[in-house]
């Protein structure tokens, strides 16, 4: 019953964090219409959206299963990114993994278990 409840807070956060990350995405697109950004602000900022989305998801989940915060996050970081890798890979048309993408995995680990410990704290 315990795994059943692990997987349950790990869906509501990852979905929580693509909900978020949505959001971010479409009020960015929006300013972008407004203001024009370069490449590297774009980049940073996108990246900004995603890190807050994961640790905002990764808190809800953890006060879901109101244990283990360190474990969910952990599962909800690695979902978040292997849906927004899957995502961008279908439509990029190619499946790559760089040590870019490496990156991006181990800082979306790192946070989803950060902020999952804080979850539990809050």
């Amino acid at each position: 019953m315990e795994s059943n409840n692990y997987v349950k807070s790990v869906f509501k956060g990852l979905c929580g964090a693509l909900i978020l990350s949505l959001i971010g995405v479409i009020i960015l697109s929006i300013f972008m219409k407004i203001i024009d950004f370069t490449p590297s602000i774009f980049s940073m900022i996108y990246v900004i959206i995603s890190l807050v989305s994961l640790a905002i998801g990764s808190i809800i989940g953890a006060k879901a299963n109101s244990s283990k915060g360190w474990l969910v996050g952990l599962g909800i970081g690695l979902s978040y990114y292997l849906v927004l890798f899957i995502l961008s890979s279908y439509i990029g048309g190619a499946i790559t993994f760089k040590i870019f993408d490496f990156a991006k995995f181990a800082i979306s680990m790192v946070v989803g278990l950060l902020a999952g410990m804080l979850g539990i704290n809050i």
